[in-house]
């Protein structure tokens, strides 16, 4: 759901679309017992199976004796229950966050007592982002600065998941373009590093390959007036090719088919910018007869529409 904003409109294509990606946003596999199964932004998401704020309750146990465990039965079973409580929430959580309801998980995600835990706050991360797509500013502003805090406590909380990274390249990416041109491009490099490493901690996440191709192609799409202006800044300018990009859209896709209704539009384009009009023209059909879900769709299913009309 990457409905265009006041951030795209001095660069156009340079950066990234970033998805709010309903049916695919990025999640770590969910926790537990309950599921090891990829998760869905249209489609699947991927959830951890162990979390990292309950990582000190586990370990305390394993270096505690056994007759203290036996003299504190009601500790361990406050511990269960914490996890239980935290699985039932990011789970429900999930499934309003998939079925479009952001308010309400939101809201869900606010009201559970310890909001430092690492799978609560990047959750935060993506449901306040995916709020701001609906606000005009200047609260959608507030929601893109709001989403960024969380993303930046959820990558000092565990950087050694995806998550993390993606939603915190994501957020910069949203956040930097609020502060203006400079610090936008001035960001090009970090927020490359952070979907790269998003790919590499989990490559079967089809919604950080889509975001890592958006990058890559809007640095080839780019004008040569802005490239000018990168180059003012970067004594070596970061690069992408549609080559690049193709091969990142086309991994989400062979991850997860029809995971997501902009990947299509953007294989169309790509197919396009690379004179293969026959491909463009398969995509793009495709992305023009999306149904309509949340916000991405609809956008998706717009511009897929005008270009049909022009090949």
């Amino acid at each position: 759901m990457i409905a265009p904003s006041i951030l795209q409109f001095w660069i156009g294509r340079l950066l990234i679309n970033v998805p709010q990606i309903t049916r695919v946003a990025t999640r770590s596999v969910l926790p537990l017992a309950r599921r090891a199964r990829p998760l869905a932004i249209p489609g699947p998401r991927q959830k951890q199976s162990v979390l990292k704020p309950l990582l000190f309750v586990t370990s305390f146990s394993l270096f505690s004796s056994k007759a203290k465990q036996q003299e504190d039965p009601v500790v361990g079973k406050m511990a269960e229950e914490t996890v239980k409580t935290l699985n039932e929430t990011i789970e429900h959580a999930d499934q309003l966050f998939d079925e479009n309801n952001f308010q309400e998980a939101y809201d869900l995600l606010q009201k559970y007592p310890q909001k430092d835990t690492y799978e609560i706050k990047w959750r935060l991360a993506r449901v306040t982002y995916s709020l701001s797509k609906a606000n005009p500013s200047p609260r959608k502003e507030e929601l893109v600065r709001e989403a960024f805090g969380y993303a930046e406590e959820a990558l000092a909380l565990n950087d050694g998941d995806f998550a993390s990274h993606k939603w915190y390249s994501i957020l910069l990416d949203a956040k930097s373009g609020l502060d203006g041109i400079k610090e936008r491009v001035t960001q090009l490099e970090t927020v490359k590093k952070h979907m790269q490493r998003a790919v590499e901690l989990n490559p079967t996440d089809p919604t950080s390959w889509y975001i890592l191709g958006q990058f890559y192609y809007g640095l080839a799409d780019l004008p040569w007036y802005q490239r000018k202006i990168v180059s003012t800044i970067f004594a070596t300018p970061p690069t992408g090719t549609y080559e690049q990009a193709l091969e990142c859209f086309e991994k989400a896709e062979n991850t997860k088919p029809n995971f997501y209704s902009m990947n299509y539009l953007m294989l169309g384009k790509t197919y396009q910018a690379l004179k293969q009009a026959d491909k463009a023209k398969e995509f793009i059909t495709l992305a023009a007869n999306v149904a309509v879900l949340n916000e991405d769709d609809k956008q998706c299913k717009e511009e897929a529409t005008k270009l049909l009309k022009k090949l």
